[in-house]
């Protein structure tokens, strides 16, 4: 079985330094906030939707116009999900508001200590990424 999802990885700049939000999702893993596209929406929207929904942020700016990705596999009833999510990296504005309905917590932290938080090793990588394109 496959899946597609849709996210936007938050950042604002910090004390000088670029800050990355990880959210705290339900199942007891630290990630980006991501979900499932609706009828009809393009992957930006369902983007932005996402994290507005988990979040209450929205997108101030889109920092690069190629997308970042993370491809998985995970096991579910039933059998083995392949998962493919496709992320904006974008500079973000608001206060947050979790939707506890699927995020129990939330944190912003320095890009360069994300790592250490990620739960995943692709959202490690991803985080990896960032700090070698220079946003660290």
């Amino acid at each position: 079985m496959k899946e597609q999802s849709f996210g936007v990885i938050p950042l604002r700049r910090g004390d000088g330094e670029w800050e990355i939000l990880l959210v705290l999702h339900g199942k007891g893993h630290w990630a980006f906030p991501k979900g499932h596209p609706e009828e009809g929406e393009t992957p930006q929207e369902t983007a932005t939707r996402e994290l507005f929904e988990e979040t209450a942020l929205t997108v101030k700016r889109q920092l690069f116009s190629q997308p970042l990705k993370e491809h998985y596999f995970f096991k579910r009833e039933g059998g083995v999900v392949e998962k493919n999510v496709t992320y904006l990296l974008a500079e973000v504005e608001g206060e947050v508001e979790i939707q506890v309905e699927e995020i129990s917590d939330f944190r912003w932290i320095p890009l360069i200590q994300a790592e250490r938080l990620a739960t995943f090793p692709e959202t490690k990588r991803l985080i990896q990424q960032l700090q070698e394109i220079g946003l660290s």
